[in-house]
């Protein structure tokens, strides 16, 4: 497929939204397969940790071949049609029968952590039994239709686990020498100090040696290049380890070309970086080396804050510089909320996540926490993953855009003074006014919550692209106080949901919402926060067709 006219506007596409010309001609290319809205490279994913995602702790030994091959069980059918596999964990140790790593448990006697323990009592029956996990999924994957990717972090030691839980190999035990150590640099403070470094040939011969056996001696669709720490080095390091990494890429798509030739497969090679483009240089990614050298197939795009769940992933500058190569970029979409009633992301949220994604150009989008859903999986998870790739679909789907909301590294919450704007940036894919013209949108709700704050007693006011919104429009609701599900929601305060009427409908793409508190009720001490701001978008299925017609 040619790249990315992907959702130049959700009304170009015509009668299909959200999908553009060169989309539909590649879902025409495929009408004949049986699952025809899979294109020609990995486009909906979701990330398996191997362990915890289809069920391997929840399952008592022995398992059976069947046990294992859920994973790939669980996505046939359901839209997605990759699944990067986490073969290894981030202390250095892998999970299934490899020939040149230390598996998990390998070094324990004496175990300290009961579900670990469970993991390597698999892996063994496993291997006695004549079974490698990894071949296994690989075969069944194949014959249910799915990429399968191997993924691996090239950061081993960034946790480093008590020998007792078993996931830390004796290379990163008895290494301390390749660690990165204490990094002066005040950027470095979120950083694991033991995370190997890159910059030892050592580390980089020992992580290499288990991506060339991921490649050529299983059936896989490619490896992963992950890490949880970036970058694999000191801070002051990455102009010395850019040229270092490019090299070892170099060296891993040699080893890839040589896999193709021997097993008649692509093998392709994804690296998990960032989104921001900006940031690449500072982990010492030279990303315009590997696209002039065609080292890489895929950029796995993530956020910035670890797990939690972001709508705004700037994927722009990323698509552009990936514009008129082989190289795609898919969205990795993280699943933490933390909110009272709800830790992971909803279904509106994903989808509202996946569709500023291709809106931006993205080639695809993924799930990227193994725990995003109850497993085993229900209705409404199927019901979430058969859209994600079905643009035209997507197009008119409920969503809830969401602005980030957590106590570290995100956009919310933020404190408003008196006499003092506040604006707040939100990210909105869908073309409101060309479905309003067809009688299809049945609300669009604008909500900002405030904490601490009696609307009683205090005046704010909120814009919407500069326009003020009227008071008409906007319904308080009292937070105060309230007892849900036998418990106070907090943080007390207010939310104000303005019902948009078309005039102030959101633009697709950015929009700024301004916050301004022109009078603060004088009796209260505390600060007012902007704790959350999100913008539900809700469809009819044709005009003036309500779900629920009859209440009586």
């Amino acid at each position: 497929m040619k790249r990315r006219g992907f959702l130049q506007a959700a009304g170009i596409a015509g009668s299909t939204g959200l999908l553009a010309p060169e989309v539909k001609a590649a879902l025409a290319e495929t009408s004949g397969a049986s699952d025809p809205h899979v294109l020609s490279e990995p486009t909906v994913f979701v990330r398996d940790e191997g362990r915890h995602a289809a069920g391997m702790d929840q399952f008592e030994p022995p398992l059976a071949a069947s046990d294992v091959t859920l994973s790939a069980d669980q996505l046939a059918g359901s839209g997605v049609d990759t699944l990067f596999f986490s073969a290894g964990v981030e202390g250095g140790t892998v999970i299934y029968d490899s020939r040149v790593a230390q598996k998990l448990g390998d070094n324990v006697d004496k175990w300290t952590h009961p579900v670990h323990y469970r993991d390597a009592r698999h892996i063994r029956q496993l291997i006695a039994d004549g079974h490698d996990r990894l071949k296994l999924l690989c075969d069944r994957c194949h014959e249910k239709g799915i990429w399968l990717i191997a993924s691996l972090c090239i950061d081993a030691g960034g946790y480093i686990s008590p020998r007792g839980h078993g996931r830390t190999s004796d290379f990163v035990f008895n290494n301390p020498q390749f660690q990165v150590g204490p990094d002066d640099n005040p950027r470095a403070r979120e950083l694991s100090p033991t995370r190997l470094s890159f910059m030892h040939p050592e580390v980089r011969q020992e992580r290499f040696r288990i991506f060339e056996e991921l490649l050529s001696r299983y059936e896989t669709d490619g490896v992963e290049v992950f890490a949880e720490f970036l970058p694999p080095c000191k801070l002051n390091q990455v102009a010395q380890l850019a040229p270092i990494f490019t090299q070892w890429l170099r060296d891993l798509r040699s080893s890839a070309r040589k896999a193709e030739q021997a097993q008649r497969r692509r093998k392709r090679i994804y690296v998990y970086l960032p989104a921001r483009r900006d940031s690449w240089k500072d982990i010492g990614y030279d990303v315009a080396a590997w696209l002039s050298e065609n080292l890489v197939d895929g950029l796995v795009c993530a956020g910035g804050v670890a797990e939690m769940h972001d709508q705004d992933l700037e994927l722009g500058p990323a698509v552009q510089q990936t514009r008129g190569t082989a190289c795609r970029v898919l969205a990795a979409c993280h699943s933490g909320v933390g909110k009272r009633l709800e830790k992971r992301a909803t279904q509106p949220m994903i989808w509202a996540a996946a569709a500023n994604a291709y809106d931006q150009g993205a080639d695809g989008f993924g799930l990227d926490h193994p725990q995003w859903f109850t497993w085993p999986w229900r209705q409404e998870e199927y019901e979430t993953l058969r859209l994600l790739g079905r643009l035209e679909l997507l197009a008119t789907a409920d969503k809830l855009y969401w602005v980030q909301s957590s106590p570290k590294g995100s956009p919310l919450p933020r404190v408003v003074e008196e006499g003092q704007p506040v604006t707040v940036s939100l990210r909105v894919a869908d073309d409101l006014a060309r479905w309003h013209s067809l009688g299809r949108v049945r609300s669009v709700r604008l909500r900002v919550r405030v904490t601490n704050i009696d609307a009683s007693l205090s005046v704010l006011t909120v814009a919407l692209n500069g326009q003020v919104l009227p008071s008409s429009l906007v319904e308080p609701n009292d937070f105060t106080y309230r007892i849900v599900n036998g418990s106070a929601l907090g943080p007390y305060g207010y939310r104000f949901e303005y019902n948009l009427a078309p005039a102030y409908y959101p633009k697709r793409g950015r929009n700024t919402v301004q916050v301004t508190l022109v009078k603060k009720d004088p009796g209260i001490d505390l600060p007012f926060e902007i704790f959350d701001v999100d913008c539900q978008v809700r469809y009819r299925l044709h005009r003036h067709f309500e779900q629920d017609p009859v209440l009586y």
